[in-house]
This record gives structure tokens, C-alpha cells and sequence, in this order.
């Protein structure tokens, strides 16, 4: 999985992450903003891994939790940082406002504003 993020609430009893409750595979240039709550196997992002994970985040704030089976936590503030996602090397660029796009790029933010967006959204 890559280029991809979440931003709904999450809850159960086990393997509860903000983006995957389970990963066996591959995640890169990912993120989760959402509450997640459970009773075991609960992460930020990632709930259990037994798979590769880079250049992913997950609000730490927001989502309530400190602490995944992968991934980097960030505060809010952190999260709307360009720095946050080129540092990663995420193909990412900023935008005046939200109703502009530029498509040169994979992902688009406005700085310090919003979090990133993947710039083929309307």
C-alpha cells in the first residue's frame, strides 16, 4: 500500500490501527489523522505488523495514541509541515489554498494549514 491515508475513527477489541489493524506486507508514504481506540494490538497507524513500513505517519494527537506497530508519530502541527512529508521524501508540494491543485506532484499541501492531499482530488 502506498500513497495512501485515513481520517475516520477506528475501535474494536484487537488488531485496531489508524490506517490498517493488521499489515503482512508493504506501506510507504502513508498517513492516519483518526481516533483509535482498543483493547490490544492497537497502534497510531498500524495496529500489528509483521510487514515493512516507511515514510508513514500518524497523528499521535488526534488519533489518541502514542505509540504503532509502524510508522512515525507526529503531532498536528507536525502533520501540516511540509518538512514533515519531503523530509520523508514524499512527492509532495504546496498549494495556496485548497482549491488548487498542482499535479506535478503526487501529494499537495497547504503549509501549515491542512494535511496533505493527494492532488487528483477534487
Amino acid at each position: 500500500m502506498s500513497n495512501s491515508y485515513a481520517t475516520g475513527s477506528v475501535s474494536g477489541s484487537g488488531g485496531v490501527g489508524g490506517l490498517l489493524g493488521a499489515n503482512n506486507g508493504t506501506v510507504t508514504n502513508s498517513y492516519s489523522t483518526g481516533s483509535v481506540s482498543g483493547a490490544n494490538g492497537v497502534g497510531g497507524l498500524i495496529g500489528y505488523s509483521e510487514g515493512i513500513v516507511s515514510n508513514s505517519f500518524w497523528d499521535i494527537e488526534t488519533s489518541g495514541q502514542s505509540t504503532s506497530a509502524g510508522g512515525t508519530g507526529r503531532t498536528t502541527a507536525q502533520m501540516k509541515d511540509i518538512a514533515t512529508f519531503s523530509g520523508a521524501a514524499w512527492t509532495i508540494g504546496a498549494v495556496d489554498n485548497l482549491s488548487e491543485r498542482d499535479t506535478f506532484y503526487i501529494w499537495n499541501i497547504v503549509d501549515g494549514v491542512t494535511y496533505p492531499f493527494l492532488s487528483w482530488q477534487p
